[in-house]
């Protein structure tokens, strides 16, 4: 009996060294995924924390305090640094701080880095119950890391907008400009579309694309009025009316958007932030391909544009 008894000591101070031998002071929790995004466009997504709602993988309304939930676990983003996003991890027990650090990988492609650590204590019960809870929370990280590469590795996600990079296709086109104080009405662009359509007419030629425009101004007082419409072949300059010819072969960034002029000036800002983020240049202006006749459809939250961006 009494061996017995020796014998049974001897476990459970095995298992108690073995406790504090496995199980250190400070359990570090280290964890990463390659997320196929730009790195600004996703630093601009993650360090807003009212976005967070758009990929958390718990219940997505963020509480009173700030917290998201995920688990049991409340998790509160802080204000973003220039390379992570800080964010509390609190629990029973524990309290701490870690960060989403973003590192650039590639112009489409961020890796995210979460690393962390969670006290333990010196009662072997409390330990064990630690090791658990820095399992659970390890598991919590992992799956908020997989939420964010379910949602935002796709273009539409972080900017909004379905923005695609096509090659230009070789266009001919018919072209005039005005120059007028204050922003044009679309009586005034339909004047000059118009215009151009009985050109078109008059020279037997056929209309190959939607009527494009781009507006312009220094000073928001001045502004300069391109309208443009592709036709399908060379025509002679007449006056106010000349002949452009796009070349084919670059690169243009293409999106189209459902609205007025605050959903297009919107979109223009996304494509904006694109350039930026793919380091790209624009070698030519920008122009809109008005899809809907807006003498035709007065309700702009129908009207459909397509926005043309050359880029190199």
């Amino acid at each position: 009996m009494k061996k017995i008894i020796l014998i049974l000591f001897a476990l459970i101070g095995l298992a108690l060294a073995s406790i504090y031998m496995l199980i250190p002071g400070r359990i570090r929790i280290s964890t990463s995924m390659t997320v196929e995004a730009n790195r600004e466009a996703l630093m601009r997504k993650l360090g807003a924390g009212r976005n967070w709602a758009e990929w958390w993988p718990g219940d997505k309304n963020m509480s009173d305090s700030g917290t998201y939930s995920l688990n049991g676990i409340e998790f509160r983003p802080g204000y973003p640094k220039v390379v992570s996003v800080p964010f509390s991890i609190h629990a029973k027990g524990f309290n701490e701080l870690s960060e989403l650090t973003l590192i650039p990988l590639n112009t489409d492609s961020t890796a995210i880095v979460v690393e962390t650590e969670l006290p333990s204590s010196a009662d072997p019960f409390k330990r064990v119950q630690s090791y658990l809870a820095a399992r659970k929370v390890k598991r919590s990280i992992s799956a908020i890391l997989q939420s964010i590469n379910n949602t935002y590795s796709r273009v539409e996600a972080l900017y909004g907008y379905n923005i695609q990079k096509k090659s230009v296709e070789d266009s001919n086109l018919v072209f005039t400009s005005e120059t007028m104080k204050g922003y044009p009405g679309y009586d005034m662009i339909y004047s000059m579309v118009d215009e151009l359509k009985s050109y078109i007419n008059r020279h037997a030629a056929k209309e190959t694309g939607y009527p494009m425009l781009n507006v312009f101004s220094r000073d928001s007082q001045d502004y300069l009025v391109k309208v443009a419409i592709p036709v399908d072949r060379r025509l002679p300059d007449s006056g106010t009316i000349n002949y452009r010819w796009m070349l084919g072969g670059g690169n243009i960034l293409i999106t189209e958007i459902k609205g007025g002029q605050n959903e297009i000036s919107k979109a223009y800002e996304q494509i904006l932030h694109y350039i930026s983020d793919y380091q790209r240049i624009a070698p030519a202006i920008p122009f809109e391909s008005m899809v809907t006749d807006r003498r035709k459809e007065p309700d702009s939250s129908k009207w459909i544009t397509r926005i043309y961006y050359p880029v190199m």
